[in-house]
């Protein structure tokens, strides 16, 4: 054992030391700067503390965007050497971060270094105008049309907004007039950098409203410095028939129209609003829930609708149609019955007629 340790102690003193390579930076923040401006260039500097020569292997960046380059010589003990990294911002707006990992030859312990530039990119023109077409004084948005499409009662659904800081100075968002089956949430502490984007979700929950069938609503975009700008959603809200048992539906109501048109036949043009009535009948077996009997098209009204229809009975609902506010000679609506029928959920009758000068 005597014998061992001083051979051991002369091996550890015959493998070289290892090297230490220093940098003196690792993460490199270009802050905010125009896509105009162009290429943007950092160097990070490492000092070889150790007692033998290191050499960059090779640098890899995360994407294509950014290129590095390295000091080619080997970089004798308390030398320097050098990464330059180069970022091309263009068709890029918005925050960034980018990494380039060294690998370096010559040095234990931490062989391979990763390096990080990162920045905000104030978008030129061209680039913001293909990305966010909506200009909005200091701010640009890729939309203002927010569709959710199909959504059931009892479950929330989503629809997300862009909105770009194209100014030079912090703007603070702020929504006005949001209805109150809509939540806005972000990440934002109410105040968007420049050059930086926010996605703001837009959470429609129908519990807390009484509407079924199209929604049709806004919401205002406020900036100080500029007029509110409209946001338009809209969405369809039908019942959740997905839990009803079998048992349930076979007890459920069942709705039957009195044909599938109303036909006012020729309509003076100037004999002041027209009127005519459709019958729904329940042929089920509990109470029919009229959830909402209404149409879209201009000139046609409906009236007189009941809030329910008991089973074996039926119900009268009204048409009126004023020809001064049709688009057109011929009437063709399309009424919508919303129920609580499982099976037919939405049914339709036609309003049809054509108008005649007198």
């Amino acid at each position: 054992m005597k014998r061992l340790i001083p051979l051991l102690i002369a091996a550890a003193m015959a493998l070289p030391a290892a090297a230490a390579v220093r940098w003196l930076e690792t993460v490199h923040n270009f802050g905010a700067f125009k896509e105009d401006d162009g290429k943007v260039t950092c160097r990070f500097t490492f000092v070889n503390d150790g007692p033998e020569d290191v050499s960059i292997r090779a640098a890899r960046a995360s994407c294509g965007c950014t290129t590095p380059s390295f000091t080619k010589t080997p970089i004798a003990p308390g030398d320097t050497g050098v990464v330059t990294v180069k970022f091309n911002p263009t068709g890029r707006p918005g925050r960034f971060s980018k990494s380039v990992t060294i690998d370096i030859a010559g040095t234990q312990g931490k062989p391979r270094q990763n390096l990080t530039i990162k920045g905000v990119v104030i978008g030129s023109s061209n680039t913001l105008r293909s990305r966010y077409p909506v200009e909005a004084g200091p701010v640009k948005l890729r939309t203002t049309q927010l569709p959710f499409g199909t959504v059931l009662k009892g479950r929330a659904k989503s629809a997300f907004l862009e909105v770009y800081n194209a100014s030079e100075t912090p703007v603070s968002p702020r929504w006005e007039k949001v209805p109150g089956y809509i939540r806005i949430a972000s990440s934002d502490k109410g105040e968007l950098p420049p050059g930086e984007q926010e996605v703001y979700s837009f959470v429609l929950t129908p519990e807390s409203t009484a509407l079924y069938g199209i929604l049709t609503d806004s919401v205002f975009l406020h900036i100080d410095g500029m007029e509110p700008l409209k946001i338009d959603l809209t969405a369809i809200l039908e019942e959740d028939f997905s839990r009803l048992t079998p048992g349930q539906r076979a007890k459920a109501p069942m709705i039957e129209l009195e044909g599938d048109r109303v036909n006012f036949g020729e309509i003076p043009a100037d004999g002041g609003v027209q009127t005519r009535t459709f019958t729904i009948a329940n042929t089920g077996q509990s109470d029919l829930l009229l959830r909402r009997v209404y149409t879209i098209d201009p000139g046609v009204t409906v009236t007189d609708v009941p809030a329910k229809v008991k089973k074996g009975k039926n119900a009268t609902v009204t048409i009126a149609v004023d020809p001064t506010r049709l688009p057109a000679d011929i009437l063709n609506a399309r009424i919508q019955v919303i129920s609580n029928d499982p099976e037919s959920p939405i049914t339709i009758m036609r309003a049809v007629g054509e108008v005649k000068p007198d």
